[in-house]
């Protein structure tokens, strides 16, 4: 699976298992994903895995959505 692919698989899942959206998007585009109003991924800034591996570093303020992310990622034969 493509990063990009699991990417935007880990903010399907954190909109199902968190209701706060806005704190979602800025933690997405604070690390380098690009998130459209209708809560898409629209574009990553630089090396994907890098910015994945910045995503979950910043996921930490959010245990329930960071132990998804772990699992997709994971599904998804990622290595970070």
């Amino acid at each position: 699976m493509e990063a990009k692919e699991v990417i935007e698989q880990i903010l399907e899942t954190a909109l199902q298992v968190s209701s706060e959206k806005d704190r979602l998007k800025a933690i997405f585009e604070k690390s380098g994903i690009s998130i459209s109003d209708d809560m898409k991924v629209s574009g990553i800034n630089g090396d994907s895995i890098a910015v994945m591996a910045t995503l979950m570093s910043n996921l930490a303020e959010m245990a329930v959505v960071k132990i998804s992310a772990k699992q997709i990622i994971r599904k998804g034969g990622i290595t970070l």
